[in-house]
């Protein structure tokens, strides 16, 4: 080897970061200490090392790159040196330097087995002038450099991947464990990720409802109104937010609260939806059936209201006297207010027609059997039942004034039945009062007999009427069946 005016005859070795250093090999003559002080020259780390052992040292370490003698390859090492050279990390690839013997096309199959074992390895003959030395020795350790800087990427994206996992385990962590249904778009709004909730609750495969398969999910009366409200907020960023229909695993449709925000960056372009669904069907249900009980009860309290008023109205129309309308007034209200106690109990839904009888009958009975009461136990509505109720209280005052149980031996029938004829239901109800005082027509028709005949018969959908027999009052109720629960 030759410098501009010497051959490598000198030098000692210097110390250096040794990802950025070469390491010389020659243990012969006054090569390596030659080669060191030309690197010095020149601005190159380097180190002599005595023997191949401290050489694999040196490459486990990820030395820069290595400046070799080929007769240097043999002897005590060079399995270490093979083993360090083979245990690299996938990105490291250290370059050799070698300076052959003799010349290069002379060389044996031996010392050519002894370079492959190196892998990347330069053959230089000597002798070797220093400025060639320095540029063969530049160019390995550029090589080395772009290796370091591809190990610095690979770790970089290795560590992005492992903080990216952690990152997405902890949102599937989060997202399956509210009870909530969760999911998210791109910023065109096609639909790439589901939680296991949805899955849980629509009961569909994974996949099946990405890009706009959602919107088959939900109810079709509701497709293209959600479908309006999700255009807008894609075109506009503004939140979305409906409350929509969506179809459960049971194939029955619920009430959803569906609700989205945009995520934008940091120039406000959106780069993302999340949304949420929200199961809201018991609250919709129950918000429901309370506006449908308000309704009910704003409707019973006028139907409630306008009967107290023809009550007292007529009641102080035809009473002889003040004191004889109070008592009126206030034993048909008493009764209005039993009524209502027995429709209460019932939920103002329907109750059964005997309940009803025998609740408007018990003032009027004493033990002594003087009521004979018989019909099917049948469902009756709550309006019906009112009507019903008013009309036994006006029936059983006046008999006990007047007619069968105003006396000892006095007796009331009341029945009702079903009668079916071509696939009509007809229903019938009687009362009768036997061995009572004669009856007689009344000389004037007060409220009592109004609301029997016409009131009664309208709440029934069917037809009322009063019997003056002399025998005994009787009233018949002729209506079909259906009138019995008509609202």
């Amino acid at each position: 080897m030759s410098t501009s005016s010497d051959h490598l005859d000198g030098g000692g070795a210097t110390s250096a970061d040794v990802s950025t250093s070469v390491a010389v090999l020659a243990p012969k003559g006054r090569d390596a200490a030659v080669a060191v002080q030309v690197f010095s020259k020149a601005g190159i780390p380097s180190q002599s090392v005595p023997n191949l052992q401290a050489l694999a040292y040196l490459i486990e370490r990820q030395i820069g790159a290595i400046l070799i003698t080929e007769e240097a390859l043999s002897g005590p090492g060079a399995d270490a040196v093979a083993q360090a050279i083979a245990s690299q990390p996938s990105w490291s690839d250290v370059p050799f330097i070698v300076l052959a013997n003799g010349t290069i096309a002379r060389r044996s199959d031996h010392a050519a087995s002894k370079m492959d074992v190196l892998r990347n390895a330069v053959l230089l003959s000597r002798p070797l002038h220093a400025e060639e030395l320095i540029r063969a020795i530049r160019s390995a350790l550029t090589a080395r450099c772009r290796q370091y800087t591809a190990r610095d990427q690979m770790e970089e994206l290795q560590l992005r991947e492992r903080q990216l996992y952690e990152s997405e385990a902890k949102f599937h962590a989060i997202t399956n464990s509210v009870d909530q249904m969760i999911w998210s778009t791109l910023p065109d709004g096609f639909h790439d990720y589901y939680n296991d909730r949805w899955y849980a609750f629509t009961g569909v495969p994974h996949g099946s409802t990405d890009g706009e398969g959602w919107n088959g999910m939900f109810h079709p009366d509701d497709q293209e109104r959600a479908w309006q409200r999700w255009d807008r907020s894609l075109k506009t960023g503004e939140p979305y937010e409906i409350e929509y229909r969506l179809r459960h695993r049971s194939g029955e449709y619920r009430w959803v609260l569906g609700r989205a925000q945009p995520v934008r960056d940091k120039d406000g372009t959106i780069v993302r939806w999340y949304g949420t669904c929200t199961d809201i069907h018991e609250i919709k249900m129950a918000e429901e059936q309370r506006q449908l009980m308000l309704g009910e009860m704003n409707h019973r309290v006028k139907n409630t209201l306008a009967m107290v008023n023809v009550m007292v109205s007529q009641t102080l129309r035809r009473a002889d006297s003040l004191e004889d309308a109070q008592l009126s007034i206030q034993s048909r209200i008493g009764m209005m207010a039993q009524a209502h106690d027995q429709l209460i109990n019932a939920t103002w839904t329907e109750t059964h027609i005997r309940e009803v009888i025998n609740a408007a009958l018990a003032p009027h009975r004493t033990g002594e059997k003087r009521f004979e009461i018989e019909g099917p136990d049948i469902p009756i509505g709550s309006k019906q039942a009112l009507g019903l109720t008013m009309a036994l209280h006006e029936l059983s005052t006046n008999a006990s004034k007047y007619g069968a149980l105003s006396v000892q031996q006095g007796k009331v029938c009341v029945t009702w039945c079903v009668e079916s004829h071509n696939d009509d239901n007809t229903f019938r109800f009687h009362w009768v009062e036997r061995d009572g005082p004669t009856v007689a027509p009344p000389s004037r028709r007060g409220f009592g007999s109004r609301m029997i005949e016409q009131a009664l018969a309208g709440y029934f959908n069917g037809r009322a009427e009063l019997s003056y027999d002399p025998a005994g009052l009787s009233f018949d109720l002729t209506a079909p069946l259906t009138g019995l629960t008509l609202q």
